[in-house]
């Protein structure tokens, strides 16, 4: 015969197995009511009016053409605005992730810079510790892919503003967005006036107009400057010692920033040094140890005194005048990203990771998602809030989870910079498939 355990033991279990029931059910009710697609509304495609756009897009960086490439795919009426002429340049850094290289393979974007001698794939890398452990991997060679490639600006992102233009995107170069941008909330339907006096209407409006995002911020969902900054030069090819493709160095004064150096096409190095927001000297505007003016110093100390970065430059190196750019990381001080007949995408959305300070492949993310988006809202003939909000959801799935463990690396490393030395301690203990994740 079976002893069952006391009656008191039994009313334990019971509620035991009752609450998890109860979680585990309440996990499946809002998993299956979580909405999936837009909900229907009162547009359809065939109201808008004549000279309309289904969608316009400020800004015709990675983000907002990558957005236009694909809403263009998909049949949507797209309006591609910049205020600059293509080829235009960018202050960057200029290393283009794996999944933004997938996403330039789909354009054919790739095969344009491979033909015209303007992309380096990154064959060999690695990065130097604040007490100067380093590692140098193979990853192509050894391990069959390559984990990034360095693309001038300047490069990139005309090839992908033509692309989305070859897709079927209306991209009307020289239109500075001024003042006059309102939402007509009764027809549903955006005026976006430029300087000049040239006037487009669309349904949906997308800022992507880069970290400072004045439209964003003229709407009021920008509610602070970005705080992080980036230096970049061109190194000429010949002029340097350079046996990498790239190289990070973590000086232990401008952690959780750090210096890079990046091998282009042609033999041409590019120089950056990244000051990031850390911890609660982030709220001051300040980036770890130092502050946005140590930037020019901390850029050229560098060059000539720092071993690790002088060895690989070379005695004579012939580097341009250093040029400075600013970083919005981890959504800092934006409102939200989506709102009726809105979204914003790219830098001026923050999509900068608060701990590499890197942001092509997640702008490129998230116009992707951007485009699929609102493709569904103008099927659904649904452009309020209650459907953009799955934009949002979607990017926050994709990267946008990485950006709060992002930031708490950064902060550990700022205060604990013997991690940094203990990660290159276990990659010279692994070797290349750990330092492949690592470049992941």
């Amino acid at each position: 015969m079976v002893q069952l355990p006391p009656v008191s033991e039994n009313r334990g279990l019971y509620a035991a197995a009752a609450v998890t029931a109860a979680v585990g059910g309440g996990l499946l009710l809002r998993r299956a009511l979580r909405q999936t697609k837009p909900l229907a509304g009162p547009y359809t495609p065939d109201t808008l009016p004549k000279g309309a756009y289904d969608v316009i897009i400020v800004g015709a960086g990675p983000s907002g053409s990558v957005a236009a490439y694909y809403l263009a795919k998909g049949g949507a009426r797209v309006a591609l605005l910049d205020k600059e002429h293509f080829p235009r340049d960018k202050i960057c850094g200029d290393a283009v992730c794996t999944p933004a290289i997938h996403i330039l393979e789909e354009m054919g974007v790739i095969e344009e810079l491979k033909a015209a001698d303007e992309v380096r794939f990154a064959d060999n890398g690695g990065f130097v510790s604040p007490s100067g452990l380093s590692y140098i991997g193979d990853s192509q060679h050894k391990l069959g892919t390559a984990a990034a490639c360095a693309v001038r600006r300047i490069d990139l992102d005309v090839r992908v503003a033509r692309a989305a233009q070859r897709a079927g995107a209306d991209l009307k170069e020289g239109f500075e967005v001024g003042k006059d941008v309102t939402l007509d909330k009764e027809s549903g339907l955006w005026t976006v006036k430029s300087t000049d006096g040239k006037t487009v209407t669309g349904r949906m409006l997308v800022c992507a107009d880069g970290s400072t995002s004045r439209l964003a911020t003229q709407l009021g969902y920008c509610t602070a400057p970005p705080q992080g900054v980036s230096s970049r030069a061109y190194i000429e090819g010949g002029s340097h010692n350079a046996n990498f493709d790239g190289l990070v160095f973590y000086p232990r004064w401008s952690l959780p920033g750090y210096a890079a150096i990046f091998k282009h096409a042609k033999d041409e190095l590019g120089f950056c040094y990244y000051l990031i927001p850390c911890g609660n000297k982030a709220t001051n505007g300040q980036c770890g140890n130092c502050t946005a003016d140590d930037l020019k110093r901390l850029h050229e100390n560098a060059i000539k005194h720092d071993p690790f970065i002088s060895r690989a430059m070379g005695p004579n190196p012939k580097c341009e005048r250093m040029r400075a750019g600013s970083l919005r990381v981890g959504g800092q001080g934006i409102t939200t990203t989506y709102d009726d007949h809105l979204i914003i995408v790219g830098d001026a959305a923050g999509f900068i990771d608060p701990l590499t300070g890197e942001g092509i492949h997640t702008a490129m993310m998230g116009g992707k998602a951007a485009a699929e988006v609102l493709l569904a809202c103008r099927e659904a003939g649904d452009f309020s809030k209650r459907s953009t909000r799955l934009y949002e959801q979607r990017w926050m799935e994709l990267f946008g989870h990485d950006f709060k463990l992002s930031q708490k690396g950064a902060e550990l490393i700022w205060r604990f910079p013997i991690l940094l030395d203990a990660c290159a301690n276990e990659v010279q203990r692994q070797g290349d498939a750990m330092m492949s994740k690592w470049a992941e």
